[in-house]
């Protein structure tokens, strides 16, 4: 139970791909796609779930939910500026939620909105709720390679401004880095360890600890080797693994120029 407990904490960690200021994104819009529809990989079967747009006079992405799942989100919109980094998305969803004027549980659909300022070797990045209220702030640094080497994230509750976890990144080379996270809201937690990348610069590995409440559980993780394929633009097309020499396809785009 006790690793169960600590793999589900670590899973996200785990899981996510290191940091990347969205350069799938910046690839695409430079290369002046017209659309893309994302297939993924369910129950054996190719199925649609994204559809992306680009606006090039606005500078702008739009992406689709068209998948049977998640149908709370239906569509973020991602504006670019003239370098192509974003600088702001904005995320439509629908749900719930209680009426003002009516006093009930009606279906609404609201915006969450995230925008990214760029200073020198700074990216900082403000989360506002519905009612346009800031609730998170993400400050990240990196150097001069564009790889993040410290993250603090601050949450704000009620009056108050609560730093809520911190990570920093050491670089050893160009595949691999020391890396430390401290949680410090409940379940206090630490984790500290060397992560190994893959060539396309995701996370491959990890071997490291992880303390929760002064309990220490050693790791040692290897994730599923996954083959990416591009376009002569850069673009991703495919993502698989190999299943007895032959191709499992995982996701599968197709892009219009």
């Amino acid at each position: 139970m006790k690793n169960i407990i600590f793999l589900i904490l670590l899973g996200p960690l785990l899981f996510s791909q290191n940091f990347q200021t969205k350069d799938s994104l910046k690839v695409l819009a430079k290369s002046n796609f017209k659309s893309m529809e994302v297939f993924e990989n369910k129950n054996g079967k190719l199925t649609p779930t994204r559809n992306y747009s680009y606006d090039k006079n606005k500078n702008e992405i739009t992406i689709k939910n068209v998948s049977d799942k998640n149908k709370e989100w239906i569509k973020t919109v991602v504006q670019l500026d003239d370098t192509y980094r974003i600088i702001q998305e904005n995320k439509i969803i629908e749900g719930m939620m209680i009426s003002e004027k009516e006093n009930k549980l009606v279906k609404k659909q609201v915006s969450k909105i995230k925008q990214y300022t760029y200073v020198y070797n700074s990216i900082q990045i403000e989360s506002y709720n519905n009612e346009g209220h800031l609730y998170k702030k993400e400050f990240n640094l990196v150097d001069d390679k564009d790889r993040l080497i410290y993250s603090t994230l601050l949450l704000n509750a009620s009056s108050d401004i609560v730093v809520a976890q911190t990570e920093r990144y050491n670089w050893i080379d160009n595949n691999s880095y020391d890396y430390e996270k401290l949680t410090f809201n409940a379940p206090k937690s630490r984790v500290e360890g060397v992560y190994k990348l893959n060539p396309y610069g995701d996370r491959h590995s990890f071997k490291g600890s992880m303390t929760i409440n002064d309990k220490t559980e050693l790791l040692d993780f290897s994730l599923e080797e996954k083959i990416k394929k591009f376009d002569s633009k850069g673009n991703l097309m495919k993502i698989y693994i190999l299943d007895n020499g032959k191709e499992n396809i995982l996701e599968k785009r197709k892009i219009v120029y």
